[in-house]
């Protein structure tokens, strides 16, 4: 098994470097959109009911569970 194990490391590690990147990608993207409102914008019940629509399943769910906890 030693013998040639190694010969998939290559690739295992090109495939967390992508996902690595797109994740962080990903993040800097929504802080990036979260950053738009000016300073003294009240949020409103309407806006955070529109923010939940946008979500996809995980993270209404990763809602859900951190309001109920």
């Amino acid at each position: 098994m030693d013998t040639y194990a190694h010969t998939q490391d290559k690739p295992r590690l090109e495939l967390v470097e992508k996902i690595e990147a797109n994740f962080y990608k990903e993040t800097s993207a929504k802080e990036n959109q979260q950053s738009k409102l000016p300073e003294g914008v009240k949020i409103t019940g309407q806006m955070i009911l529109e923010a939940i629509r946008q979500m996809d399943a995980d993270e209404r769910w990763g809602l859900t569970r951190a309001l109920f906890a």
